[in-house]
């Protein structure tokens, strides 16, 4: 009857302990404004600081750890006197217009446990400031150390010089049970662009975490109170 009593404990445990369809992490700029003091942002291409924001900046769910949003080398970020608050002004993803995108926007999501991240969407808010800028909006993908690969698909914005209207693009493609997730939001030319630039203010990431880990302790608990009750 002990044994009865307590499994469905053990049960109830597992059956809840994801967060289904949770944000995992998302960046939302509202910190960034190098006008502040930091950084050179007031001369336009002036070189960002890098990383453009700490770890500490992203918003994570429980079980879920982030490194820095960061810039790849040649990638240029602005913030000056046209710069709204909350938003960077990213350009150059394509560096010296060869039509090539060797840049992007990077970071990684690691689980305080092995093997407990599910990805499901990826998404991006921004703008495009004229037909300059790259028109294909597309995230990257590397699990657990592999090598990047295009994240579900090639989206494009036929948008140009829109802004302030921000339009969000989401991305679905399945990752389950990683122990990490390299993430870089990695546009590139479809129908136009060149050197341009996009205004962007969110970057989100969306999917579970199983189990979180609150429920691993509810687990531990229960199968040491279920092995204690047998030995009686």
């Amino acid at each position: 009857m002990t044994t009865k009593k307590i499994f469905p404990l053990i049960v109830a445990a597992l059956g809840t302990g994801s967060i289904h369809g949770a944000v995992l992490v998302s960046w939302d700029f509202s910190d960034l404004d190098w006008r502040a003091g930091q950084g050179s942002g007031l001369v336009l291409n002036g070189p960002a600081p890098n990383p453009i924001l700490d770890a500490s900046k992203a918003n994570t769910a429980p079980g879920i750890i982030s490194t820095d949003l960061a810039p790849s080398a040649d990638l240029n970020v602005v913030i000056n006197a046209t710069t709204a608050a909350g938003e960077a002004d990213v350009r150059d993803f394509d560096f010296g217009g060869d039509g090539t995108n060797e840049n992007y926007l990077e970071f990684t999501i690691t689980g305080s446990l092995a093997g407990t991240i599910n990805v499901e969407t990826i998404s991006v808010s921004q703008w495009r400031n004229g037909g300059g800028a790259v028109d294909g909006m597309a995230f990257e993908v590397s699990v657990d150390g592999g090598g990047y690969s295009l994240y579900d698909s090639v989206q494009v914005d036929a948008n140009s010089g829109n802004g302030p209207s921000f339009n969000t693009f989401t991305f679905t493609e399945a990752i389950t049970g990683a122990d990490s997730v390299g993430i870089r939001f990695a546009p590139r030319h479809v129908n136009q662009g060149s050197t341009g630039n996009l205004h962007i203010n969110g970057i989100e990431v969306s999917g579970t975490v199983v189990p979180e880990p609150s429920s691993l302790v509810l687990i531990s608990l229960g199968g040491l109170v279920l092995f204690d009750r047998r030995r009686k």
